[in-house]
């Protein structure tokens, strides 16, 4: 699926302000956390400050008065607001309505939000980049977790792996700028990363909070999130490399082509392991997941938002996870500043 004169121009990324250590975790005796963090590579993450009132929104407001004040955009130009999560300030109405209040932008601009987990940052540009056109030219998407709040704390498998995050992302309308997507779902593989309780299929009730151990000798809650590592990576290292070869093979292009290659922090054994399938250079894979740890759907944000200045051609971006879901992008050229922020 191709997308014409649809631009990238600003890429604002933010942490939380509180920063905790994996080796502080309680429920873990020292050797065990030592051993985790050696092979994860994450010593530290960020999480909301809930003691303080942190909230997603408060990040989003920071990326997108940001990302507002360094393009010098008007707020009456911008035609629309898109939020990209797995979570929302509120079951309704959606994070964008609020965001278009927040930000003080004009009552004729659209505002929805979208539920993705790993590939949203791919799938909020194609379709924010969907609605650009000479009339609707400007377009903020706001891509973020708060993935600890369904993090439980005990759970060794995934308690020392996420980060909360944000970003904001401008996009306008832009003659010679393109990008072609692809996607790949696979509902079946539903229930390697899920949250059991809290939807309309099981409600919260008191089994939601009752302590289980899974069939890996993990200590878990149905409210929080359940993840099959194995299933996950297989999926990852099968699948992720053959969608980038597929729209390589689309665009007449091989992988030498390709002068960067941004792809979801998930894991950095995984990551290393399609580095290596792919055959791809290490200065054309920027790896960050050991500084910030795995920040869901913000993770190719947070890569973009730490180039400060980028202006190249040929541009693979890959997000991939839960659902189970892929979402490739290829750009013939890139163009855009960019700045990461901490709360």
């Amino acid at each position: 699926m191709k997308l014409s004169n649809k631009k990238i121009s600003y890429v604002c990324g933010i942490l939380p302000s509180k920063k905790v250590q994996n080796i502080d975790n309680p429920y873990f005796d020292e050797k065990t956390k030592n051993k985790i963090i050696r092979l994860s590579g994450i010593k530290e993450r960020y999480v909301l400050d809930r003691d303080t009132n942190e909230t997603m929104m408060s990040l989003y407001k920071k990326a997108g008065f940001q990302t507002i004040e360094k393009l010098g955009w008007k707020k009456e130009e911008i035609k629309g607001v898109i939020v990209v999560s797995q979570n929302h300030e509120y079951r309704f109405p959606s994070t964008a309505v609020l965001l278009q209040d927040e930000l003080g932008l004009s009552k004729d601009c659209f505002a929805y939000d979208v539920v993705m987990g790993c590939s949203g940052y791919v799938y909020g540009l194609f379709c924010a980049m969907s609605h650009l056109n000479e009339n609707c030219d400007k377009i903020l998407l706001f891509v973020g977790d708060p993935i600890n709040d369904f993090v439980y704390p005990k759970n060794q498998s995934i308690a020392f792996l996420f980060s909360d995050a944000a970003s904001c992302t401008a996009l306008e309308y832009a003659p010679g700028f393109e990008a072609d997507f692809i996607f790949e779902t696979d509902g079946s593989g539903r229930n390697a990363i899920i949250v059991p309780h809290g939807g309309s299929a099981y409600l919260i009730c008191e089994d939601s909070f009752k302590e289980y151990e899974d069939d890996n000798e993990n200590i878990n809650i149905k409210s929080c999130m359940e993840m099959k590592g194995l299933e996950v990576f297989n999926f990852t290292y099968r699948n992720v490399p053959e969608v980038i070869l597929k729209l390589l093979k689309l665009k007449n292009l091989e992988i030498e082509n390709i002068n960067s290659f941004f792809l979801h922090q998930a894991n950095y054994y995984a990551l290393e392991q399609i580095k290596e399938k792919l055959k791809i250079k290490d200065e054309s894979f920027p790896i960050n997941i050991k500084a910030y740890g795995n920040t869901s759907c913000t993770s190719i944000a947070i890569l973009l938002a730490e180039e400060k200045s980028y202006q190249k051609s040929n541009v693979i971006m890959a997000g991939f996870g839960v659902g189970l879901s892929i979402g490739v992008c290829f750009f013939n050229k890139l163009d855009f500043k960019s700045e990461l922020l901490f709360a």
